[in-house]
């Protein structure tokens, strides 16, 4: 089967790395794409002229097995090595963080502690739990599960804990003795912003800015794309990059966490967290759940400034996704004010992520599966990141998998 012509639905990360991939075999990409190139990487840009993610978009991978992570951004941007740290909040005051991921030293904060640490003793550790709220149960015990985790985890989702299912628990949950780097060997920071680094990519590639509606297919295989204008997108092989149920499945709708991202520059007679943490965890009190300091960016900031972003879970039917920007910038400033910070807001934008996680319940990837089902019964189709294989994965993740899906294509070529 040829695969010289290859249609990629989606402009973030996954549809950029694979084009750039396939433009390097050879081969000729149309690139489709309804908003702007960057998808959920792209920078929030203030009007002070400084910049920040609409979360810590960090590069981590294994440089033994992994190499390819960074060796794909390295042909675009010099990467920075650092060391990240977070903490947590479980009582809501800036002036008493925890470490994060908890660790067994936070027993240490609590006036009982003795009784959780027997709590700890009588676990059994890593399991195979059928759904997050055991999975943690199991390793912290009660009394820690609902300090750090129980809300935190209702915020985030908006789902109960015990109603949350998949295979992702082991590699984003664990509980060291003590405080570590948030990613256990550090991660990299590019020096280019990813807006400019994922435009690079699309350089030759031929961009068409309208979103996909529908596949025209035949038998086993896809013949185009439908746009929004009508028009039609043709090409050998097909991939996509985006909700499987705005293509394929007749009302089967999923259903994704939604995210407003609040991105403030700053000036602050002091910085919100210790010298050495990078972003701290709100699991109970505040309606965001996270909140960054973009220290770790290559700009240089005058003395007292800082550039910050909250994240605020919600679905996009809740009055939170429709609240004014003015409503959050407002909401930030009074909670670092009543943690007796002064600040005065330089500059503020609101970026809004209807699609920010897909829900990890079981209804819902059921779903999917439905939809997936129908996808992978085209043989010139392929599904490429998070929102297309509705997985809670990283960009490393995505970038392997781009790897593989144009090593495939250009062996069949």
């Amino acid at each position: 089967m040829s695969h010289r012509d290859t249609v990629i639905i989606g402009g973030g990360v996954a549809g950029c790395s694979l084009a750039y991939l396939l433009e390097q075999r050879g081969m000729n990409v149309t690139l489709l794409e309804k908003g702007e190139i960057g998808g959920l990487l792209r920078e929030i840009e203030f009007d002070s002229g400084y910049y920040c993610d609409s979360a810590p978009h960090l590069l981590f991978f294994d440089e033994e097995t992994e190499p390819e992570v960074g060796e794909l951004f390295s042909q675009l941007t010099d990467l920075t090595h650092h060391d990240f740290y977070a903490a947590t909040y479980p009582e809501g005051r800036l002036d008493d963080p925890h470490h994060y991921p908890v660790t067994e030293e936070n027993i240490d904060r609590w006036a009982d502690a003795e009784e959780i640490r027997e709590e700890v003793a009588s676990t059994p550790g890593h399991s195979d739990a059928d759904n997050f709220e055991e999975y943690v149960l199991d390793q912290v015990g009660p009394t820690l599960y609902e300090r750090y985790y129980r809300s935190y985890t209702e915020k985030h989702w908006g789902i109960q804990p015990e109603h949350i299912v998949g295979d992702w628990f082991d590699f984003k949950i664990n509980f060291p003795e003590s405080e570590r780097d948030f990613f256990g060997d550090g991660a990299y920071y590019p020096e280019a912003t990813y807006a400019d680094v994922l435009s690079e990519m699309i350089t030759d590639c031929k961009v068409v800015f309208e979103g996909a509606t529908g596949l025209i297919t035949d038998g086993d295989q896809v013949e185009g794309v439908r746009t929004e204008s009508g028009d039609v997108v043709t090409g050998d092989t097909y991939v996509s990059t985006i909700d499987p149920s705005l293509l394929v499945g007749e009302g089967d709708q999923l259903r994704y966490r939604s995210m407003v991202i609040l991105g403030v520059h700053v000036v602050a007679d002091e910085r919100p967290f210790p010298s050495h943490v990078d972003w701290g965890y709100f699991p109970n009190d505040y309606a965001f759940t996270r909140l960054t300091d973009y220290g770790f960016t290559p700009q240089s900031l005058p003395d007292n400034e800082y550039i910050l972003t909250a994240e605020f879970p919600c679905f996009t039917g809740d009055d939170r996704w429709t609240h004014p920007d003015e409503w959050f910038e407002h909401y930030l400033e009074e909670f670092l004010e009543a943690q007796g910070i002064d600040i005065e807001v330089i500059a503020a934008e609101v970026r809004r992520a209807p699609r920010a996680y897909p829900l990890p319940r079981a209804e819902d990837l059921e779903t999917f599966e439905r939809l997936q089902s129908q996808l992978s019964s085209y043989e010139n189709l392929f599904t490429l990141g998070r929102n297309s294989t509705y997985e809670y994965i990283w960009i490393k993740d995505i970038v392997k998998r781009a790897y593989e899906i144009a090593d495939e294509l250009s062996l069949d070529s």
